[in-house]
């Protein structure tokens, strides 16, 4: 497919005009020119110039990046992997900036007092460490907060699993979910969807998708969950993690009152674990996942 100069201003927000220097200086050229003079771009010129955009938002200068993209050694990849860790670091520090003005002027309205410390730095949490101190457990597996909604005015959740078990078949009514896997490999499935993923892979989970997962390992497996917004997962964790196996949750509560549970927290239950079966005996309790 062949593009306009003036199409690829539109995708690109780059003005025409700097589009035509930039072919006038050998920094990007069109797939051709017509017999009017018109020029036309297609399929692989995009790509380079998305290249242009991303080193000019980082400060470097056009004869820089023109060096840079006619190097024999210049891999496309491994740039936008590079970029990719320049704006993630960019956004962490934006992140934590925009939370420090927000405290900084409701410390100044008297709404929320603020701390010394927390002008000047965010937080951190360190390895095997809960964020509130709190170390739930769910079915005797670690399940550590490391950014609270308390953290983000309810826009963000962020735990660590360490684990073999997903809990069962559900769905979200308000949340996306995102899951990295650290360590081990895992089985999925989400609506029609049944794959694996190893570590350093991830899943996104619309919400009002059913999903379940399970790690296959063979041994613990360490994930990051991620729930956006934050909606009430940690009220939910916290509910669960009261049952220490002694009974386990779906030990302790009818069928009825296990989706009530799910249901109280935007949830809705759907079935059960994915390597698991379930027993409901006549009075509605769950006696059996096996």
């Amino acid at each position: 497919m062949a593009y306009t100069v003036k199409k690829v201003a539109a995708m690109s927000g780059v003005s025409v005009r700097t589009l035509h220097f930039y072919d006038e200086t050998g920094l990007l050229k069109p797939a051709r020119k017509g017999a009017n003079g018109y020029r036309f771009y297609e399929e692989p010129q995009p790509l380079p110039l998305q290249q242009i955009l991303f080193y000019r938002e980082l400060g470097f200068e056009l004869k820089q990046i023109e060096r840079i993209l006619g190097g024999a050694d210049f891999e496309k990849v491994v740039a936008l992997q590079s970029h990719r860790k320049v704006l993630q670091k960019s956004l962490a520090r934006t992140r934590t900036l925009i939370e420090t003005i927000d405290k900084t002027i409701q410390h100044l309205k008297g709404t929320k007092k603020m701390k010394s410390e927390e002008m000047f730095l965010g937080f951190s949490v360190a390895a095997g460490k809960d964020r509130l101190g709190e170390h739930i457990k769910l079915g005797g597996e670690p399940n550590d907060c490391k950014v609270s909604g308390q953290d983000t005015d309810g826009a963000l959740y962020v735990f660590e699993f360490t684990g073999g078990g997903g809990g069962p078949r559900h769905l979200h009514y308000d949340q996306d979910e995102w899951i990295y896997v650290i360590d081990g490999e895992f089985q999925f499935e989400v609506g029609d969807k049944r794959f694996r993923v190893g570590t350093g892979e991830s899943v996104f989970i619309p919400r009002k998708v059913p999903h379940v997962w399970a790690c296959v390992s063979g041994k613990p497996g360490k994930i990051i969950n991620v729930y956006q917004p934050a909606g009430k997962m940690e009220e939910f964790f916290r509910e669960v993690g009261k049952y220490d196996g002694k009974p386990y949750v779906h030990e302790a509560l009818s069928i009825d009152e296990f989706r009530r549970l799910f249901h109280d927290h935007g949830m809705d239950l759907l079935g059960p674990p994915l390597l698991g079966e379930w027993k409901v005996e006549e009075d509605g309790r769950i006696t059996q996942i096996a």
